[in-house]
């Protein structure tokens, strides 16, 4: 009988062991901090190797709702001394005792502790235990209550003294009222102790509909020589009365100087009063340092004498939207002399088509210049990130150009990785030989396309025959269409009505998915669509209303299958698209955009009859990544199929669904929660009653509190009275990435984070 030798078949059982510790150390620099979080307990030499300072040298907890304080506290107190960068934004649920173990942190650089339960006395303390921090970000509830601190405490003016970059994020108690009362305060601020600011960034509430600040605080810059290094300056588009004050007081104190910008973020409504300012358009007459610039909501023309473009060589970032001076002419300047351009935003711009004043046809312009646009993709060849969503181009607009469709024009960049435009972009009117587009009227008053259906063409009917990644459908008098053939020819059709059969058609947005491959974020946002919770009137239901361009509802299910094959496609947003109406495309989306982590919709198909829905239930079991999904239709039925089907969707954590008129399954959402472990912030606005919707609020945050202490939750009938007492409630990171409505696209430089 033959011997077993058990000691040789360990070895060869344990794989790991005969790998050395660099090779296994090169592949956990692959997983997340939660994996090597749970591998630290695997076995001893995990543990050991786990404690690289690769791993911990730059920790990012931001978004791991999975942290608690005393996860926290097991991970880095072996590790104190050796973190260089430790970022606890928007962790609002650690414990106060869990930010305490951060003074031990001796060699950190960089802290951020925004929406971090700290009070104004632990900041300071930790301030004065960190002799290397350069780098700091943090929350303030009363600006006032740190003057007073600081005037006390040593540690922390000598460490306000070393900071680089300094970031607030302001959290006032709001005030809702119909008459409200604003006190306007004025005194000394942090900056008498700073002396090596390079970067200032101010964040404020991200709705300006959730009441207002009780008090508005001027700051007072006594010693204006402390910001002569500052060559960074940021404000959110918060609509943030409070924090627009500080920010603007401090930007004029810093002009006063006469510094060239690197960066320089300020949204803003009317800078008129601005360029009065001493200082102001000094700072800006030479923008060759410049590199990040958002102007937004301004009415300046450009070229200009205000703004100096014709300097603004290295400029990379810039944010035009919501002006309506932005013509043709301005995108022929961008071209001649942005030429490193990554990142443009012209939401809102219509006028990008305005072409030149014509001295020769009474002083008249003429809409349909696509040469600026064009110029712009061509010499712009760094571009990755373009909003234009709002901005209506149509088939008439390009007549004399040999493009059929925006989308066809920004196929010529092939390196987008993120995209926003208007749904009537893709919409297609002309007829040629190779697409003819008829459409009629439907009784339901939609505009729909009417397919020719020939010998062999039939098929096209069918959901299940659609093109997908593997079959991508052709045309080959379309030069941007692949090179493969169209199908040949039944053996049994030889009429000479049947032999020649009618080239696939190509959606428009096919055309752009080919060329781009690589797209990373995408939106179709219909410029008549405002919801309920946007950006401009915050938490305000009688905002919600939907005029689509009549373009668009011949956009529908066979135009966005397409977007399927984004392989890499990881935020995508849907918005007023009246022609989806049985959801395929959404079928099609979740089984080909394999990588999509967030996706929002809002009133798709018709309003009165949810006829996507159908679509929709069948897509969640096939979004294996999926984390963030923001849901709005107002007859939507959040009944026990639907959150069964939400459930099956087991990656989820944060869901927001408003419908106005919709109803709601009590049983249904607290099963929905025991079957999505990682579920934290879930935010559900239906018809139900007020009662209903507060029980089972907090039934939910005490049945979960304990196993998930960062759960957020907000279940409020949408047009019942403290609404926005109920939203304020939320962090603000929720309100601003969930609650509210808007294009995300090129809003901030390319690789941009502020929580």
């Amino acid at each position: 009988m033959a011997t077993v030798d058990t000691d040789k078949d360990a070895k060869e059982d344990s794989g790991f062991d005969l790998l050395s510790d660099d090779v296994i150390l090169f592949i956990l620099k692959n997983l997340s901090l939660r994996d090597l979080f749970n591998l630290r307990q695997v076995n001893k030499r995990f543990a050991a190797i786990c404690k690289d300072k690769s791993f911990f040298r730059h920790l990012q907890f931001a978004r791991n709702y999975w942290l608690t304080t005393e996860k926290f506290h097991y991970y880095i107190k072996p590790i104190v001394d050796k973190i260089e960068t430790l970022n606890l934004n928007s962790c609002y649920w650690l414990k106060s005792a869990g930010v305490d173990l951060i003074s031990k942190c001796i060699n950190v650089s960089a802290l951020h502790l925004m929406q971090v339960r700290v009070s104004v006395k632990n900041l300071c303390s930790i301030m004065s235990c960190l002799p290397n921090l350069t780098n700091l970000s943090f929350s303030i509830g009363d600006i006032r209550d740190l003057h007073l601190e600081l005037s006390s405490s040593t540690g922390a003016q000598e460490c306000l003294a070393r900071l680089v970059s300094l970031s607030l994020h302001f959290r006032h108690q709001s005030v809702y009222s119909n008459r409200p009362v604003i006190n306007f305060c004025s005194g000394p601020t942090l900056f008498e102790y700073c002396r090596n600011l390079e970067e200032f960034h101010v964040y404020g509430f991200p709705s300006n509909a959730r009441g207002i600040p009780k008090y508005i605080f001027q700051p007072q810059i006594l010693k204006a020589e402390n910001l002569k290094n500052v060559k960074v300056m940021t404000l959110n588009d918060a609509m943030d009365p409070a924090a627009r004050m500080f920010f603007f007081g401090t930007l004029l104190a810093v002009c006063k100087l006469s510094v060239k910008f690197r960066t320089l973020l300020q949204p803003v409504g009317n800078v008129d009063q601005l360029w009065s300012m001493d200082g102001y358009a000094t700072c800006l007459q030479n923008m060759e340092e410049l590199v990040h610039f958002d102007p937004s909501r301004t009415t300046f023309r450009i070229p200009s004498e205000v703004l100096h473009f014709e300097t603004a060589h290295n400029l990379q970032y810039l944010n035009l939207s919501d002006n309506a001076a932005v013509t043709s002419e301005t995108l022929h300047l961008l071209a001649d002399t942005c030429p490193k351009l990554t990142s443009l935003n012209l939401q809102n711009c219509n006028y990008i088509l305005l072409g030149p004043l014509k001295q020769n046809s009474e002083q008249k312009r003429t809409y349909n210049d696509i040469s600026g646009l064009q110029a712009l993709l061509l010499a712009c060849v760094e571009l990755q990130s373009l909003n234009i969503s709002g901005i209506h181009v149509h088939t008439q607009d390009l007549t004399t150009t040999p493009y059929s469709s925006l989308a066809a024009l920004l196929a010529l960049n092939h390196s987008w990785r993120s995209l926003s435009m208007s749904p009537c972009c893709l919409s297609v009117e002309r007829s040629s030989k190779s697409n003819k587009r008829t459409f009629s009227i439907v009784p339901e008053g939609y505009l729909v396309k009417r397919r020719r259906i020939g010998a062999g063409a039939a098929c096209n009917q069918s959901f299940a025959l659609f093109p997908d990644a593997n079959s991508p459908s052709t045309s080959q008098e379309d030069p941007s269409t692949s090179s493969s053939s169209p199908p040949s020819s039944s053996p049994s059709s030889s009429s000479p009505s049947t032999t020649l059969e009618e080239p696939v058609f190509v959606s428009e947005l096919e055309k752009l998915v080919r060329s781009c491959p690589t797209m990373e974020n995408f939106e179709l946002n219909c410029s008549g669509f405002r919801s309920a919770f946007n950006k401009y009137f915050g938490v305000n239901p009688n905002t919600c209303t939907s005029s689509p361009c009549m373009f668009s509802l011949t956009v529908g299910d066979q135009e966005l299958m397409c977007i399927g094959r984004w392989r890499f496609l990881k935020s995508l947003q849907l918005t007023s698209i009246p022609g989806v109406n049985q959801g395929h495309c959404l079928l099609a989306i979740a089984k080909g955009c394999v990588s999509l982590e967030q996706l929002s919709i809002a009133s798709l198909g018709q309003i009165a009859h949810c006829l996507y829905r159908g679509g929709l239930l069948a897509a969640f079991p096939f979004f294996s990544q999926l984390k963030d999904f923001r849901l709005e239709h107002p007859y939507m039925k959040i009944d026990e199929m639907m959150l069964s089907a939400m459930a099956k969707c087991k990656t989820l954590e944060r869901v927001c669904v408003i419908a106005k008129n919709g109803t709601m399954d009590t049983e249904g959402v607290k099963d929905f929660f025991e079957k999505v472990p990682g579920l934290i912030n879930f935010q559900l606005y239906t018809g139900r009653s007020l009662s209903v919707c507060r029980g089972l609020q907090a039934y939910l945050i005490s049945r979960y509190k304990k196993t998930r202490p960062a759960i957020s939750v907000c279940i409020h009938p949408l047009l019942s009275g403290g609404l926005q007492e109920a939203i304020a409630q939320l962090p603000d990171q929720h309100i601003d990435e969930m609650t509210l409505l808007k294009s995300r696209v090129s809003i901030w430089p390319q690789n941009w984070n502020i929580y």
